[in-house]
Parts: C-alpha cells; structure tokens; sequence
C-alpha cells in the first residue's frame, strides 16, 4: 500500500485530554495504522480511547468521520485516502 497523509481533527474532551486540535498522520491506508500512527504521537491511551481491540473497529461510542461522512454509514471497506480529513468526536454526555 502507498502511504498517504491524513489530517486528524480532534473535538471536546479528547482535544483537551491530548493538547491538540489536528494533527497529520502518515499511514498506509488503513483505518488501524492511521490510529496506530496518530497514538505514537498522542500516547498509547489514544489507541484505547478510539479503537476496540477486541471488536477490531472504532469503539461504538466514538463519531469517527472521514471527510464530513460517519464511518457507521460506509458500507464499502474503509481506506483512508491521501489528503483526507478525519473528525473523531469522543462520547456525548447529555444533560
């Protein structure tokens, strides 16, 4: 696979609990090394709070968006192309 640099865009509690609003990752496409990748540079918590291993997909409480669109709504296999912008939203509380 070729790489292909990703903006990671990060909201609410997780931009406060790692310091950053986005970042750029190099990966190779997938959807596990791009957050493999961005946990290098965030701390391995990163991978814990967005990614369940056991399931091996983003964790259901995550909104996990490539380029505006939830991944919960792509039927096709998932690859994260060149230049793509990816919103992760951490869990929502009400009340």
């Amino acid at each position: 696979m070729a790489i292909v640099s990703a903006r990671i865009m990060l909201f609410a509690t997780l931009r406060k609990k790692y310091g950053v609003k986005d970042l750029n990752v190099e990966c190779d496409g997938t959807l596990f090394d791009l957050i493999e990748k961005a946990s290098k540079i965030l701390g391995e918590s990163f991978f814990d709070d967005v990614y369940d291993k056991k399931q091996g997909k983003v964790r259901e409480n995550i909104i996990f968006m490539i380029n505006g669109r939830n991944i919960k709504d792509l039927e096709e296999k998932i690859e994260i192309k060149d230049k793509d912008v990816i919103a992760i939203f951490p869990p929502i509380a009400g009340g």
